[in-house]
C-alpha cells in the first residue's frame, strides 16, 4: 500500500534536506516525544535510527537504516524491526521550486495480514503520523521567516 503526503516551505533544499536528515530535526517534527535507542549524529547511507515512542497508550520500538542517501534530493529509510507493520519503506523526496522546497514523504508499507487491514488500520495510523508531521514541518518552517 502506498501513501503520499507533500508540503512545500519557504527555505531552500538544502536548509530542508539538512533538518530532516537530522536527529534534531526528526525530534521536532515527530508527533509524539521520543527516546534514542539509537542516535547517529550524521544520516547517511546505512545509518541506523533506532527510537521508542508512545501511542494509543502503548510503547513502541522503531528500527530503521538509511539505505539510500542522495543529498538535497531524496533519502529512504527501511523498517528493520517494530510494530505494527511487517514491512516499511519511507522515501523522503525533496524538490527546488520557485518559492522554496516541495518536500514529499512517499511511504510503502503492509502490516501482512492483507489489503483490506491494509487500507483501514494501516493507512489511518500513518495518515495520524504523517499529516502531524508535516503540521509540525509547516509550523517550524513558518516560525523561521
Amino acid at each position: 500500500m502506498e501513501y503520499l503526503k507533500t508540503s512545500q516551505f519557504n527555505a531552500s533544499v538544502e536548509e530542508v534536506f539538512n533538518f530532516c536528515a537530522s536527529p534534531s530535526g526528526f525530534e521536532t517534527i515527530f508527533p509524539y516525544p521520543i527516546t534514542w535507542v539509537n542516535k547517529s549524529e550524521n544520516w547517511g547511507i546505512g545509518s541506523i535510527v533506532e527510537f521508542k515512542f508512545r501511542f494509543l497508550f502503548v510503547t513502541w520500538t522503531s528500527k530503521t537504516e538509511i539505505t539510500v542517501f542522495d543529498r538535497n534530493k531524496l533519502f529512504v529509510d527501511i523498517l528493520k524491526a517494530g510494530l505494527p507493520y511487517k514491512s516499511l519503506e519511507h522515501r523522503h523526496e525533496f524538490a527546488a521550486r520557485e518559492n522554496g522546497t516541495l518536500y514529499t514523504d512517499r511511504i510503502n508499507f503492509t502490516l501482512g495480514y492483507g489489503d483490506f487491514l491494509d487500507r483501514t488500520i494501516g493507512m489511518k495510523l500513518i495518515d495520524s503520523i504523517f499529516t502531524k508531521r508535516h503540521i509540525n514541518m509547516r509550523k517550524y518552517w513558518s516560525d523561521r521567516t
